[in-house]
């Protein structure tokens, strides 16, 4: 049997200032990348991106498989899910 998830639960207040990988984010939340978790070559392909430590963010789409993506300094950014597990942020109230 399948089942389809169809709404994503609401953010609650024990999430402030948790961190968590990016790929449990929700959508409308919002954030700062603490922690990249990778070898140089992830590392690199994240900071031109500009996914650098202590930059703001904010989580437009997660469906919660796939790509999700995410604003970073002004821009929407398409990450891949493994890529978003290995990037940490703290949650931030908005």
């Amino acid at each position: 049997m399948l089942l389809i998830q169809t709404t994503s639960p609401q953010p609650t207040k024990n999430r402030c200032h948790a961190t968590i990988p990016l790929s449990d984010m929700l959508p409308g939340e919002q954030g700062r990348v603490v922690e990249l978790s990778g070898g140089r070559g992830f590392l690199g392909r994240m900071a031109s991106l500009g996914f650098t430590p202590g930059v703001a963010i904010s989580l437009v789409q997660n469906c919660g498989h796939g790509p999700l993506i995410a604003c970073v300094r002004g821009a929407r950014v398409a990450l891949g899910r493994q890529e978003a597990k290995k990037t940490f942020v703290q949650i931030i109230e908005s």
